[in-house]
């Protein structure tokens, strides 16, 4: 049945996906940003109830870990977030679709604010903001879309995503050790940058086309995904690319005007096609006459 197949099972519509990704990428700005207009009236009510801080667990206020994340501490600290989630969040959104990229979101979050609460148990400190799960996005973006050019305030030509997301974890790391940036939160910064990855790597590992960690343990990367090409440096770094024309099928196999439309049985070779077409560029792409190849596969496996 073609059901069996692992794409046409839990791959939703392409449009689907970049629809509800997107709302999902605009209503998480709204509700941060309808967070921040109520703490400017309630600041100090705010900061006691839904900024996150030991004493806020041992008094009972458990929600701390996730409303922290939509507490912010200026009009800076949450335009710098909202644009990183509106960037970063519009590259992997639409890929994942509303309901992967709001577990991402919040699951990586969650695990940034936890971490740093166990390593300020004891401390007066409170957190707040949403840079967690935006590091998580924007390793989320690095590893499915490696390529993209990034044009940066503090440097005058772009550079690749993925050159951008290893220099930004390596400066994280550095002044959470050196300590040269006080007051900000780097080790929610490393943990949703780790978890971010993680995310995608276990989870959505087709939608993966660079894997910075490749290289440990002598691997040059992960298994290639299926119909895809690969460029593979010897440093691990490796990158792969979605093929940009039909796979060949063989010398005699035609994807033109009379594709398959001769009133015999569709071949497995034919039904491959089809199918591999389905998953790199989902199923609106077909033609009318791919579609009816495919509805007469359907029955004729209904039949045997």
């Amino acid at each position: 049945m073609l059901d069996d197949r692992d794409y046409m099972r839990r791959r939703p519509e392409p449009e689907n996906t970049v629809r509800t990704g997107l709302k999902c990428v605009y209503a998480l700005i709204a509700i941060n940003v309808a967070a921040y207009i109520f703490m400017i009236g309630q600041q100090r009510t705010a900061i006691d109830m839904f900024w996150l801080s030991g004493d806020g667990i041992r008094n009972g206020m458990f929600w701390q870990p996730l409303s922290a994340m939509f507490m912010h501490a200026s009009l800076s600290h949450i335009i710098f977030n909202m644009w990183g989630l509106y960037i970063f969040g519009g590259i992997v959104a639409p890929r994942l679709g509303g309901r992967a990229f709001l577990a991402l979101y919040l699951v990586t979050g969650l695990l940034g604010n936890l971490v740093w609460l166990a390593a300020a148990w004891n401390s007066p400190a409170v957190l707040c903001g949403a840079s967690g799960a935006v590091m998580a996005v924007t390793a989320a973006a690095a590893v499915m879309a490696p390529e993209t050019p990034m044009l940066l305030l503090f440097i005058p030509f772009p550079i690749k995503l993925r050159t951008m997301a290893v220099v930004f974890f390596v400066l994280e790391i550095v002044l959470e050790i050196t300590g040269r940036q006080p007051g900000v939160a780097n080790l929610v910064h490393i943990v949703g940058f780790v978890g971010g990855y993680l995310f995608i790597k276990f989870f959505f590992r087709r939608e993966m086309l660079w894997d910075p960690l490749a290289a440990l343990g002598g691997r040059r990367g992960y298994r290639q995904p299926h119909g895809s090409n690969s460029n593979a440096s010897a440093s691990g770094w490796t990158y792969h690319r979605r093929p940009d024309r039909e796979p060949d099928y063989g010398p005699n196999f035609s994807t033109g005007s009379n594709f398959g439309f001769n009133g015999t049985r569709v071949s497995q070779r034919e039904l491959d096609y089809l199918l591999d077409k389905i998953s790199r560029t989902g199923i609106n792409s077909l033609t009318e006459q791919e579609l009816q190849r495919l509805r007469q596969a359907r029955e004729e496996m209904r039949r045997n």
